[in-house]
């Protein structure tokens, strides 16, 4: 059985997996929050006490986990905000680089995620990806 962590997956194609037993439940080669919101709404059991391998963690992200109540994040790099949130709410996190902010594309402005988490917050993440209540649903 394979052990996975953080340098297993540096290299690979994948942006986004869902660990749960150390199983992969999920992986996505898709970039930005697709994967992470997919999983929210069709793995939620799973994520609850799981481990996620991300590329790239903003605080945005940050607050979707959180949300998905995972236990552990593993990525290569993550901003400063997303970094904070974790922390504040006690998920373990192991990651190679800390960056001051998530850009967009271009690389000439904030992420528009991250934007929107510093302005609206989980609510905003929620309402925009249609997430509400999906934990109170069944």
């Amino acid at each position: 059985m394979q052990n996975y962590n953080l340098n297993y997956f540096i290299g690979k194609n994948w942006s986004f997996v869902l660990i749960k037993n150390n199983k992969m439940i999920y992986k996505s080669k898709s970039q930005g929050l697709k994967p992470l919101v997919f999983c929210l709404k069709n793995y939620k059991k799973e994520m609850q006490g799981a481990v996620v391998y991300d590329k790239i963690i903003g605080r945005a992200a940050a607050m979707l986990l959180v949300y998905g109540k995972i236990k552990e994040v593993w990525m290569p790099i993550i901003s400063e905000g997303g970094l904070e949130y974790l922390q504040k709410n006690k998920i373990k996190i192991i990651y190679q680089d800390k960056v001051k902010n998530i850009l967009n594309i271009k690389g000439d402005d904030l992420c528009p995620m991250e934007k929107m988490s510093n302005g609206k917050g989980l609510a905003g993440l929620l309402e925009v990806f249609e997430l509400k209540n999906i934990f109170e649903s069944k």
